[in-house]
């Protein structure tokens, strides 16, 4: 089911965020900024919320976008395996897999869904990238 699907490529995406939340945090601990916030003597949940969380949300928002256009990938092919939606739910993994039965009479049947699984996977990339150059200070 549909649901099943979405929790197995969730658990499956964790990971990826733990570790680049783990790697960003400990890269904005080492930074001056905080160093100065700790002399000053904030509170740890000051500088965990107004230093060093502002400066990981950029990395994690990419990360996110990037996720987005896999999940959609591994939904396509767990339909095309059958494995995801049931045939009477519309799915574009499922509608490729109906449609390699029929590529030699109708061509069209595969290529608008394998067209659509690209075209939306690209734009996640593309808006990802463009994400990441607005919101990393080091590449204006």
């Amino acid at each position: 089911s549909l649901t099943n699907a979405m929790i197995a490529i969730g658990i499956s995406a964790t990971p990826i965020f733990i570790r680049l939340t783990r790697a960003q945090v400990l890269s904005a601990k080492a930074e001056d900024y905080v160093e100065a916030a700790r002399a000053l003597g904030n509170p740890h949940w000051r500088i965990a919320l107004r230093h060093i969380l502002p400066n990981i949300v950029a990395p994690l928002i990419v990360q996110a976008t990037l996720a987005v256009a896999a999940a959609v990938i591994a939904e396509a092919s767990l339909s095309f395996l059958g494995l995801g939606q049931q045939p009477p739910t519309p799915s574009w993994g499922s509608m490729l897999n109906t449609a390699r039965n029929y590529v030699d009479q109708a061509p069209w049947m595969a290529i608008w869904p394998g067209l659509s699984i690209f075209l939306l996977v690209l734009s996640f990339n593309l808006l990802g990238d463009g994400l990441r150059d607005a919101l990393d200070p080091r590449h204006k």
